[in-house]
């Protein structure tokens, strides 16, 4: 089945991943394609061959000092307000392919793509193929679509694979635009950065192999739980009265491997994420009620309202023609009954 927005990524890495992932365990090959896709290009990787005027993305790296201050958030005032709310997008939206001048978008135009972080481990949300080397999943395809409602053709989107650790990082350090990323939106994190409108909402719950008695989280106490770090779920892990003991890695798929390993009693995460690691291993599956409610937003950079809107206008269209669903439908097909797409709440109403 073809994907409904398409992504043909260049790596030099393609043909020996393809060798490598039919040799071992997809959760191996997997993890063999990242670490080979991020040697690469300086952890960066295009979707399509870039226009002329495109440039090898530059980045200052997590660790790198500012060099400029934080502007406030856009819309939200000094406090948080609402979190889930966003800027209304523009009444009229520019023309693909003609960005108003003087603005960001006009930048990112002039420069030729746009910068998008994802994860390169999480499928069905983003993730590299074993056997093709290409970014693909559901966050992949809504920050290919944003990238060509800027440009108005495919193959403008310039991905940087990142760990959720790293997701605030490279938007306060300019390395990248937008993360698109499965962030949850909170006040916490809005004193950094900029959020587009819920996209995406998920709960919260835990993943234990099918012999163990553990049925809930609870059940887990002093024993170690894997997360990834970086994440609000290792909040929601530490407030637990059952106390199990935190076990964080860089990549989300870092704890399967360790939960099949016997390493880790149990993993926990958002369900969809799960999912997908269900459908790797039969041997483990969901136990227990949702944890926490997470909403899913997309990262924008700080002081660039303008591209904060023009994401809810593109997010709000993607709702509007079907998109949302199909994406639904071909990355989350085992969710039944399929989610509902979330109602965009704005700062100035609605």
């Amino acid at each position: 089945m073809t994907s409904p927005t398409s992504t043909t990524s260049t790596t030099s890495t393609t043909s020996t991943t393809s060798t490598t992932s039919t040799r071992l365990p997809r959760v191996i090959a997997l993890a063999v394609a990242v670490l080979l896709a991020l040697a690469g290009a300086g952890c960066a990787t295009v979707d399509a061959p870039l226009p002329a005027q495109a440039r090898p993305l530059v980045t200052t790296g997590a660790s790198s000092p500012s060099a400029t201050g934080v502007p406030p958030p856009s819309g939200t005032g000094a406090g948080c307000g609402d979190p889930q709310a966003s800027l209304r997008p523009p009444a009229v939206p520019p023309t693909p392919g003609a960005m108003p001048a003087g603005t960001f978008l006009a930048t990112i135009q002039q420069r030729g793509y746009l910068r998008a972080a994802v994860l390169a481990d999480v499928p069905p949300f983003g993730s590299i193929n074993a056997f093709t080397g290409q970014f693909e999943g559901f966050d992949v395809d809504l920050a290919n679509r944003i990238g060509r409602a800027i440009f108005g053709t495919d193959g403008h989107v310039r991905f940087r694979a990142t760990t959720y650790a790293e997701r605030i990082p490279v938007l306060t350090h300019g390395d990248v635009d937008i993360v698109v990323a499965t962030m949850t939106t909170n006040c916490e994190r809005r004193r950094q950065i900029d959020f587009s409108t819920v996209y995406w909402y998920e709960t919260q719950r835990v993943l234990v192999p099918l012999g163990s008695p553990a049925r809930s989280l609870d059940d887990l106490g002093g024993q170690p739980v894997c997360t990834a770090a970086g994440t609000t779920t290792v909040d929601t892990l530490r407030r637990t009265s059952s106390h199990p003991v935190v076990r964080t890695v860089p990549n989300i798929a870092d704890c399967l491997v360790l939960l099949q390993s016997g390493q880790v009693a149990g993993i926990t995460t958002t369900s969809a994420v799960l999912a997908g690691m269900a459908a790797q291993d039969p041997r483990v599956h969901l136990v227990g009620p949702g944890l926490s409610n997470e909403p899913d937003a997309i990262g924008v950079a700080r002081g660039h309202p303008e591209l904060t809107r023009f994401v809810n206008g593109v997010l709000a269209d993607v709702v509007r023609d079907g998109t949302w669903a199909a994406l639904v439908q071909h990355w989350l097909p085992a969710l039944r009954p399929p989610p509902t797409a979330p109602v965009p709440r704005y700062t100035d109403g609605g």
